[in-house]
């Protein structure tokens, strides 16, 4: 039972500390807004364009006290969770207004019902195969087959996801 214990709060600290990481390979390490950057300067303390391992050290010992919310030294699920969770409003939010300024054409903090249509139709232009302006049933199955290939061939978020997990030890 100790042993369990111990090893699940191991594997939720290294979570903790490993999440500013993970987040950027999940949006893609920056490919499209540049976040991954940004991140990679907050590690860069000395500003120098490379990254050391005593930065990293600072940069996950900084990420494991902003977790700490007790700051008593440790982790706990309560803990780990309300910090992923802040993690993930707060890139929501920055996604979200992203959105809108790119929407907010004249930047005037409003969209206008003019600044909403026009924006692009991306997935009517994927799927519109023939560029007649019309998604036919057809080319909506053919659209629908190759997003099950896509997802079925690389899993949910790229390769190496659609293995499945290796069976626990059973000591």
């Amino acid at each position: 039972m100790k042993r369990t214990t111990l090893a699940t709060l191991i594997g939720a600290a290294a979570i903790v500390i490993a999440v500013p990481f993970a987040a950027q390979a999940e949006r893609g390490f920056g490919r499209h807004d540049g976040s991954h950057g940004e991140h990679m300067k907050a590690v860069d303390t000395n500003g120098d364009g490379d990254i050391s391992k005593e930065e990293v050290e600072a940069f996950r010992s900084t990420m494991f006290n902003a977790a700490d919310a007790n700051k008593d030294g440790s982790l706990s699920l309560a803990e780990m969770t309300a910090h992923h969770e802040a993690q993930q409003a707060q890139r929501k939010a920055e996604r979200q207004a992203r959105h809108f300024a790119r929407m907010d054409t004249d930047g005037d903090g409003k969209i206008t019902a003019a600044e909403f249509a026009s924006q692009p139709m991306r997935g009517m232009e994927r799927m519109d195969t023939d560029g007649d302006g019309v998604v036919t049933e057809e080319e909506r199955a053919a659209a629908m087959a190759t997003m099950k290939e896509r997802h079925g061939k690389w899993g949910k978020r790229g390769p190496g996801r659609d293995v499945a997990p290796e069976a626990p030890d059973a000591e």
